[in-house]
């Protein structure tokens, strides 16, 4: 469909995509935390809650200095926690607080959407080539981004559930 043919911008079908896939998500972070599941596994010996939410917001965050430039991920003391290849340990005591992890992927969340929210057509399609996941500019980097999302919100979604049965 063409920009012209639309009441919706290309921005405003992105964010609306973020919105939709951020919900569900978030949905499922804080059933997780009405239950208090964050050491659940979606399956044998995959990630738990607590580790997928700190995951997203650390990436989501590196994201975010990636586009502005900035020097440093604002959550760099959580590299060796929830960067991309570390293992979900299964002890609360070896993690921040679980609301403080939540509170962060909200936060970090939000400056993102704020950031992304203001773009132009143009700094959409800036460069921004990752060859290993088939990012050529800002937009498909956004895309990988929410497909990401996706993928471990799905995992969230599976802990919620098993920990809402568990519980009635």
């Amino acid at each position: 469909m063409s920009e012209q043919a639309s009441n919706d911008t290309r921005l405003a079908r992105i964010l609306g995509h973020m919105d939709f896939t951020w919900g569900v998500t978030l949905r499922a972070a804080k059933s997780i935390a009405k239950t208090d599941a964050w050491l659940e596994r979606y399956r044998p010996g995959g990630p738990h809650a607590l580790w997928i939410v700190g995951h997203l917001a650390y990436i989501e965050s590196g994201a975010l200095k990636r586009y502005t430039k900035a020097e440093v991920n604002p959550l760099l003391h959580w590299k060796e926690l929830f960067d991309g290849g570390t293992s979900a340990v299964g002890d609360l005591a070896h993690y921040p607080p679980a609301s403080e992890v939540l509170e962060t992927f909200e936060a970090a969340r939000a400056r993102l959407r704020a950031y992304v929210s203001q773009l132009s057509g143009a700094q959409l399609d800036e460069a921004d080539v990752i060859e290993q996941i088939g990012v050529r500019d800002r937009q498909s980097h956004i895309e990988f981004m929410l497909w990401h999302d996706a993928h471990h919100g799905a995992q969230l979604g599976g802990i919620a559930s098993t920990a809402k049965e568990k519980s009635a």
